[in-house]
């Protein structure tokens, strides 16, 4: 029998098409998810599907090992919270992976269900920190824009509430697309506390 350690791979490349089912594909296999090529943030579609990448590894805890081409997208402060590059090309893209790892942390930009809410915390920015509490009903638009990724898809009544997030920082809206800034925290930490 052939161990299979030998031919179980590491790594398993992403698509771009299908962010989360790559990171929850990955997480069930224990892999690494790689992304194969430099990323080149420029705007649009492509942009949303990394970055939903990136927020889903940072929400299950799935590593992941991809290379920066250029700036980070919507500015350094719109991303930090999200797993910085492995590596990067260029001067202005090395120049943003140092303080891209040097302020990235867990929990910058997340939500949590409860209950009957959700819990919203942005810590990105000291100076314009973040937090809000949402109830019904809030908490089931948001439910309905943590799943979807086009505009099209939204109520009257989810786009208001995307745009009151976009306009608190916590949204990114281009064209047809759009996406949530925050991951989910599906696992909290124990505290040192109860020990």
């Amino acid at each position: 029998m052939t161990d299979p350690l030998l031919w179980w791979p590491e790594t398993v490349l992403a698509d771009l098409t299908k962010p989360t089912a790559t990171v929850a594909d990955a997480r069930r296999l224990g892999q690494v998810v790689t992304i194969a090529d430099p990323v080149r943030f420029g705007g649009g579609a492509d942009d949303f599907a990394v970055l939903r990448l990136l927020g889903a590894a940072m929400e299950t805890g799935v590593r992941i090992d991809w290379t920066l081409g250029s700036a980070a997208p919507h500015g350094l402060d719109c991303v930090v919270h999200l797993p910085p590059p492995a590596r990067a090309e260029g001067n202005t893209a090395k120049e943003t992976l140092a303080r891209w790892r040097e302020r990235h942390q867990v929990g910058l930009c997340s939500y949590r269900y409860g209950p009957d809410f959700i819990a919203i915390r942005d810590i990105r920015r000291a100076e314009a920190s973040f937090r809000a509490t949402l109830d019904e009903p809030h908490t089931t638009r948001f439910r309905a824009l943590a799943e979807a990724t086009r505009v099209d898809e939204l109520t009257g009544d989810e786009f208001m509430l995307l745009a009151d997030l976009r306009n608190n920082g916590l949204a990114f809206i281009d064209g047809a697309h759009f996406l949530l800034s925050p991951y989910r925290v599906r696992t909290f930490p124990i505290p040192c506390t109860t020990f």
